[in-house]
This record gives structure tokens, C-alpha cells and sequence, in this order.
């Protein structure tokens, strides 16, 4: 039985595989950094829905007089709900991309 020499292995990159390991952190990271934008905006968009909503009441009891007021927050709301409809769109348009994608 021949025993081959341990050089024959050939070396260790370290650089390649230190580089690997700041690429995956890196891409940890911006996963994490896409997670909390969406959070953020469907918390703002759901603030701004429940603010609209509260306007119209108060509007509907008398309690508010100022139409333009009730009509500008209902405008925000709605297009803020538009804007997260059309990221939520892309975002399960890129996932059945990547899933159809054939390895």
C-alpha cells in the first residue's frame, strides 16, 4: 500500500474561505435588513389605515368638521396600502421566479 505525501493534498485557501464566511454574514445581514423595511412599512402602512379610520369616525359623529382633512388620510391610507400591495407582488413574483428555476 503506497502512502501519498500530505502535499499532495494541496493547500488551504484561507482568504477563499474567510471570504465565503463575509459573504454569508453579509447576506445574513441583508435578509435581516429586508425583513425589518418590510416590518416597518407595513407597520407605517397600518398606522396610517388606522388613522384614516379613525378620522372617518370622528368625521361620521360630528367630532371632526374639516372634510379635506378626512379625505387627505383616507388618500394616504389608500395609497400606502397600494404601495405595499405592489411590494408584496414583486416580492412573490421573485419567489416564483427563483422556483421555477431549474438547478
Amino acid at each position: 500500500m503506497a502512502l501519498s505525501s500530505i502535499a499532495s493534498l494541496g493547500s488551504i485557501d484561507v482568504e477563499s474561505t474567510a471570504q465565503s464566511t463575509s459573504q454569508t454574514s453579509s447576506q445574513a445581514n441583508f435578509v435581516s435588513d429586508f425583513a425589518k423595511i418590510i416590518r416597518n412599512n407595513i407597520g407605517e402602512t397600518n398606522g396610517l389605515l388606522n388613522k384614516a379610520d379613525q378620522i372617518s369616525t370622528d368625521f361620521s359623529v360630528n367630532k371632526t368638521a374639516d372634510l379635506h382633512e378626512v379625505m387627505i388620510a383616507v388618500e394616504e391610507a389608500g395609497m400606502a396600502l397600494n404601495y405595499t400591495m405592489q411590494v408584496r407582488n414583486k416580492v412573490v413574483e421573485g419567489y416564483q421566479e427563483l422556483m421555477r428555476m431549474q438547478i
